[in-house]
């Protein structure tokens, strides 16, 4: 029998160094410096590189599509495994961390730094599986190609490019989610909320850079002199629970509510700071577009839409990720992620019609769900290496977060955070356990060997 995780403790040590060396590219979408072969900005060219680079020092093929995504082949047989990852990250806040997001630290048994879990830790852990399976010359029907992409945060327009070049694997997965294997993922509803509406109080309201992240920290300036609040805006951080402050800015004041990032298919995990300050907005300005946020927009389920639905897939979820309200101008992004139950146009429409109704336009985008029977080879394999490895009886699962495997047929989520694990994915201080990173890899060794296997 093989001792896949003895294999991978042997590679512990380059693993954690390949981490450290892709988790130092700041891989953000930077429209500034988008040039040819690298249509997402420098620093994704710079991590594409620096990726295709570990396969070619470990003497394997690789590809590069332009600078919209890469693979490596381990293997030379017809016949492809996939494993699909991502190497853009989300951005930083400007504070918050306990060290640099970009220099991987060691503490406590965990790595830290913005991508060690999503998703360049994920990857380099599939990436280390494959080559497991290659050094041990073990003997497989088909090769295993590691495929990754540069705009997974945006909507993963890198690998709708990449498969318009490239043919599919036969089946695989994606390490960007959690444990157990997850056979289903959630509709995705993305709506952009515009519109003009007289001040009335209200100078800005300022929040959120992407609309799959739970904005933690929301900044308005609204009309008259700071003391004229100080004592019902500290009463409301008070009774709500946060933290906040409060300013003189020239003849008007300067507020700000801290809330708690998370990502947009858990919107629970957080508390959303545009919620939190357009509930004491709405005490102390006669704005519309406050109003139209706290009425409609500051629950995580879409009931202040009508829209709240829970099915075999748990609940509809709905993130305000961003909101930008100057000179009496307002953009709202919202995003729902929808059980599979849900009609995705008629929900749009819905929404659509009560902007209207309140003077404002709404665009729509939407992503249909994935859906494979649990009871599938590759669901059921994938699953059964995850419990010989932890024992771990729970059955696979749906989950609301969006992911690769959306992006070609026989595909699924797997790993790698495991339950009761908090990876701060989208937060400050991402990181993830040593521990659980190897175990991640020998779950996936012993899963892809058991589906490729002559």
């Amino acid at each position: 029998m093989i001792n896949f995780k003895e294999e991978v403790e042997k590679r512990k040590s380059q693993l954690l160094a390949d981490i450290e060396t892709l988790c130092a590219v700041p891989s953000v979408y930077d429209d500034k410096t988008i040039a040819e072969n690298q249509p997402y900005g420098q620093a994704c060219r710079e991590a594409l590189d620096t990726m295709l680079e570990i396969g070619k020092r470990d003497g394997f093929a690789v590809y590069d599509d332009h600078g919209y995504a890469g693979h490596i082949d381990i293997g030379d047989a017809d016949h492809a495994f996939g494993i699909l990852g991502h190497l853009d990250v989300v951005p930083v806040n400007a504070s918050g961390w306990n060290s640099d997001p970009f220099h991987v630290v060691q503490k406590d048994g965990k790595i830290y730094g913005r991508g060690v879990a999503d998703d360049k830790g994920p990857l380099l852990a599939g990436y280390y599986a494959a080559k497991i399976i290659h050094d041990l010359d073990l003997p497989v029907k088909k090769k295993i190609r590691i495929i990754f992409g540069c705009d997974e945060e945006r909507g993963s327009s890198c690998v709708k490019h990449y498969f318009q070049n490239n043919p599919f694997p036969d089946m695989g997965f994606t390490p960007d989610a959690e444990f157990p294997v997850v056979y289903g993922e959630k509709g995705m509803l993305g709506f952009t909320i515009s519109g003009h509406k007289e001040k009335n109080g209200l100078i800005a309201m300022l929040a959120g850079e992407r609309a799959n992240i739970v904005p933690d920290e929301c900044i308005a300036i609204i009309e008259g002199n700071h003391k004229k609040y100080e004592e019902s805006f500290q009463q409301f951080l008070t009774e709500n629970k946060t933290t906040g402050s409060i300013e003189e800015e020239g003849n008007c004041t300067k507020l700000i509510v801290n809330g708690k990032g998370a990502h947009a298919s858990l919107p629970e995990d957080g508390i959303n700071a545009v919620a939190l300050m357009a509930k004491y907005l709405k005490t102390v300005v006669n704005n519309d577009f406050v109003t139209f946020v706290n009425d409609y927009l500051s629950d995580y389920y879409g009931q202040g839409l009508g829209i709240d639905h829970c099915g075999q897939m748990g609940k509809l979820t709905m993130n305000l990720g961003v909101i930008k309200y100057v000179k009496e101008e307002g953009t709202i992004q919202l995003d729902l992620r929808c059980p599979h139950e849900i009609d995705l146009e008629q929900t749009a429409k819905k929404v659509e019609k009560l902007c209207a109704d309140h003077g404002l336009e709404c665009k729509s985008s939407l992503t249909q769900p994935l859906y494979m029977d649990p009871e599938s080879e590759l669901v059921q394999k994938l699953h059964k290496a995850y419990v010989e490895v932890t024992g771990d009886q729970s059955k696979p699962q749906a989950i609301g977060g969006g992911t690769y495997a959306k992006s070609m047929p026989n595909c699924v989520a797997f790993g790698c955070e495991f339950k009761d694990e908090d990876n701060a994915i989208h937060g400050n201080n991402e990181n993830i356990k040593i521990d659980s990173l190897l175990k991640s890899t020998e779950i996936f060794a012993k899963a892809i060997y058991d589906l490729i296997k002559e």
